[in-house]
């Protein structure tokens, strides 16, 4: 049994370790391993059940507006219109289908935290090392840790040689950990315990050995899987709108049935029967049934281009999402920077040297004040950094580095210098130690014999005796000294990381620390930063003129992430830095508060990435959150629009976002929010234009009711409209190109309502205008012949949505003249004509719909009505839009 204590256990000395855990150097025994599995359980992570396809697949019909699709569906079987009623099913079908298959890839996320956990383990048992299942582990197993496994479990280090380890999928840490065995002061974040290994992550170099501390759902990486399943998947704005929407239009669609079922029955009379079947087909009217396959195909042709700006859609809905976003919340390393550790400063020959270029692309020049530097000049730095290195520069379609960044950083620094090194040999060599701080390699060429050193500036320069400058070796004195440390905090100050570099010649080829790393002549310094990508500035502007805000979380310290902030023209005065611990020290009332004002969060912790995610949503934003790693699961399951980076994301990032980021580009994310905006455009003219033509013919029926006309319409005629010849234009605004200014707006209210009180003023001065025109040729013809009448009012109606239709490309007025410029919309347009005009003369077509053929001179007197329509909804675009401008 492993007993309860109050201390953790890396602030334990580890025989107090092996004491707790009952355990030795040796490893445990069969009997006892088999009596801790009994306790423990085995060393994986647990997958709740899941709830039945059957359930999931009901579940998608509770949507409002499918609701009344259903309905319509009834209405127009019991009215024998088979056509409309499969056409209706078909629409719900792909909408049901289409939500079901999105929730069913959803829950994904524990089975890809369960593929990066290692398959295998070293361990000692019985004083033996061999390899077992990493799921048969226990607490109190001795592992063994090299170079390239993978720790297969929570576990503290009790041996540690050079031992580093890659925590940034767990942590948020950019580059290689350094490890030790030594214990720590209590109340450590995880990012902090540098003596201790957890599940998943990556053992880059040296070796060590450890105890298993933690298992399954125990271990770090399991409570982010509880803590996943706990997280409630955010409603996209869409989802949440569409809702919303889909009630708005059922509760005024049954009203104004009502109204006009009503209205017919004071009329009385042998009507009364035929006047409720009329109402019927006028409800299956009214109700927009081509808006659900309007939404899906514009989402769909949304993320279709989206996929080609490198943003992968995985929930249709999100794609409009990005639309809607008024908060960005961005890791800093490989999003906002490179992720490619580059030196920019070189501090040699008593004077600074700046190096151009950025990245691990080896093209870059050296200059001083201005002033050229030649490559021969630098040959001794670029040397020691060249040769002191265990990294590899490597060229597959890009530059990349093999090994450390930090030593990567080095090689492109020599290759930029054009540095050859011929007949170099190494004959020894002193591993990096977290102690030492530094590493020591020793060459021979043309039968000399030296050494090179790098490491942490103020432990190396304690090592040195001497100092070369200008070719000229002489004794290191304190003014030295100072200028070196002081040269140190300059660059530390400007978030550089910064090296030193030392050499010296070596006689003796009996190789020890002292005889290697004492007396040593002091060279330079290298000042290195992850520089910012070049167009992430630009993309910065962009969401500034856009009204949308941007925050940086990152697991990096505050002084590096306040430097490329500031850089890309992030952080303005006023703009508060926040640490991970002092969102800890934060209450949720506080941190709602402040949360506006914030723009940078360092050394962050998942469950704080999950707290500000609460926040800012508490505050009334949408949020997109960026993130590559485990640790980031929850928060970007939380987020309204979570964003996986594609390149550098776990498998766990990826499954529990809306969408991936193919090249990991903070820009990218920007030019996807244009388009999530021309999206939700796209679907708001579609619902402005499918509603305006649908008034048009309920308040059509209501004043021909009024005004005790005939009816104006038959049943059928309004059906065909409603399916065919309004529903295909409308498909035509799918594609619709996005208008010049959807970028330089504010971000849309979250709280408002998809059809706004200007959007009803629009609709109802269209349908009013509709009525009185369709009415007006009406009233010239009923009187002699009701059918000619009913087929000019029939066909006035259809030419009033196409006119509709070209003035419904644009939330501005007179914004988009050109019919050319959508050759989708001009060929549905066209399409309906032809079925109008084919439905008027076609003999076969005119007992079913009732029509009669029309001259040349009502076709005149129909246009030149229906023409009204564009100038009315232009004008009243241009009216309603002064008072509520478009922000």
């Amino acid at each position: 049994m492993v007993a309860r204590v109050d201390r953790a256990v890396y602030s334990m000395e580890i025989p107090e370790i092996f004491r707790l855990f009952d355990t030795s150097e040796m490893g445990l025994s069969p009997e006892k391993v088999t009596l801790l599995r009994s306790q423990f359980g085995s060393n994986e992570l647990k997958k709740e059940k899941e709830g039945s396809l059957i359930s999931l697949f009901l579940s998608q019909f509770k949507d409002f507006l499918i609701v009344i699709l259903l309905v319509a569906t009834a209405i127009s079987l019991i009215l024998k219109e088979i056509i409309d009623a499969i056409a209706i099913i078909a629409i719900v079908l792909l909408a049901v289908i289409l939500g079901f298959y999105q929730e069913y890839n959803a829950e994904k996320a524990i089975e890809s935290l369960k593929k990066i956990s290692a398959p295998v383990a070293k361990v000692m048992r019985s004083g033996k090392e061999q390899k077992i299942p990493a799921s048969d582990l226990v607490p109190g197993d001795i592992l063994v840790l090299e170079a390239g496994d993978i720790v297969p479990a929570d576990c503290r280090i009790i041996e540690a040689f050079s031992l580093k380890i890659d925590e940034a999928s767990l942590t948020g840490e950019s580059v290689p950990v350094e490890k030790t065995a030594k214990s720590l002061k209590n109340n450590l974040r995880v990012a902090d315990q540098l003596n201790m290994a957890f599940l998943s992550t990556i053992i880059t170099y040296g070796k060590g050995k450890a105890i298993v501390t933690n298992t399954g759902m125990l271990t770090e990486l399991g409570k982010i899987a509880k803590s996943l399943k706990a997280a409630k998947e955010t409603q996209t704005p869409l989802q949440r709108k569409y809702r919303q929407m889909a009630q708005q239009i059922g509760y005024a669609v049954l009203l104004l049935v009502f109204i006009v079922f009503i209205a017919a029955g004071l009329r009385g009379g042998s009507q009364l029967g035929e006047l409720f079947l009329f109402s019927l087909s006028l409800a299956v009217a009214a109700v927009p049934s081509s808006l659900p396959a309007i939404v899906t195909i514009g989402l769909s042709l949304g993320t279709r281009i989206l996929a080609k700006k490198n943003m992968i859609i995985k929930r249709l809905p999100a794609a409009e999402s990005l639309g809607s976003v008024t908060i960005i919340c961005s890791d800093k390393t490989g999003t906002l920077t490179k992720n490619e550790m580059t030196i920019t400063n070189l501090f040699f020959n008593d004077s600074t040297i700046e190096i151009s270029g950025s990245g691990y692309e080896p093209q870059g020049s050296f200059t001083r004040s201005g002033k050229k530097v030649s490559s021969e000049e630098l040959e001794l730095p670029l040397r020691i950094g060249y040769l002191c290195n265990s990294a590899q520069l490597v060229y597959e379609k890009k530059w990349e580095i093999i090994g450390d960044p930090t030593e990567g950083s080095l090689i492109v620094l020599a290759r930029k210098g054009n540095l050859s090194l011929k007949n170099y040999s190494k004959v020894f060599e002193l591993p990096f130690d977290s102690e030492r701080k530094c590493m020591s390699v020793v060459y021979t060429h043309a039968k000399r014999m030296e050494a090179y050193v790098k490491g942490a500036p103020d432990l190396l320069l304690d090592s040195c005796s001497k100092i070369i400058i200008k070719g000229k070796v002489r004794n290191l004195t304190a003014k030295d000294k100072s200028t070196i440390l002081s040269m140190n905090k300059s660059y530390a100050g400007n978030a550089l990381r910064v090296l030193a570099l030392a050499y010296k010649p070596v006689t003796s080829k009996r190789f020890t620390l002292d005889s290697i790393e004492r007396d040593l002549i002091f060279v330079g310094l290298v000042g290195m930063i992850d520089p910012p990508r070049l167009e992430v500035k630009d993309a910065v502007a962009q969401c500034k003129s856009a009204g949308i805000q941007v925050m940086v979380i990152t697991g990096d310290y505050p002084l590096t992430a306040q430097a490329i902030a500031q850089e890309i023209g992030l952080f303005e005065k006023g703009d508060l830095v926040l640490h991970g611990d002092d969102i800890d020290a934060m209450s949720d009332e506080e941190l709602t508060r402040k949360i506006n004002q914030v723009r940078i969060i360092s050394r962050a912790l998942p469950i704080q990435k999950s707290r500000i995610v609460d926040a800012l949503q508490r505050s009334g934003h949408i949020v997109a959150m960026t993130g590559d790693g485990v640790n980031d699961a929850p928060a970007l399951k939380k987020a309204d629009v979570g964003i996986a980076m594609g390149v550098t994301g776990t498998d766990v990032a990826k499954e529990v976002s809306k969408a991936t980021l193919v090249d990991d580009n903070f820009a990218t994310i920007v030019n996807a929010v244009g388009e999530g905006r021309n999206i939700y455009d796209k679907i708001i003219k579609s619902t402005q234009y499918l509603l305006s033509c649908n008034s048009g013919e309920i308040v059509t029926v209501f004043i021909s009711i009024l005004l005790n006309f005939p009816l104006p319409l038959m049943p059928l005629q309004i059906l065909l409209m409603n399916i065919l010849t309004d529903g295909l234009p409308a498909l035509g605004l799918g594609v619709e190109p996005s208008d010049p200014d959807v970028m330089s707006r504010k971000p849309r209210n979250p709280a408002e309502k998809p059809i706004t009180s200007h959007m009803i003023a629009i609709i109802l001065t269209f349908g009013l205008t509709m009525a009185i025109g369709t009415l007006y040729l009406f009233n010239q013809y009923y009187r002699d012949d009701l059918r000619l009448a009913q087929t000019i009012a029939f066909t006035t109606l259809v030419m009033f949505e196409m006119f509709a239709v070209f003035g419904s490309r644009s939330l501005r007025a007179f914004a988009k003249l050109n019919p050319f410029s959508n050759i989708w919309l001009l060929g549905a347009v066209l399409s309906s004509v032809l079925i109008q005009c084919a439905v008027i003369y076609l003999q076969p077509l005119q007992p079913i719909f009732g029509t009669v053929p029309l001259a040349l001179s009502h076709w005149i007197e129909i246009l030149v009505v229906s023409g009204i329509g564009f100038f009315v909804m232009e004008f009243s675009k241009l009216f309603v839009h002064k008072l509520h401008p478009i922000r």
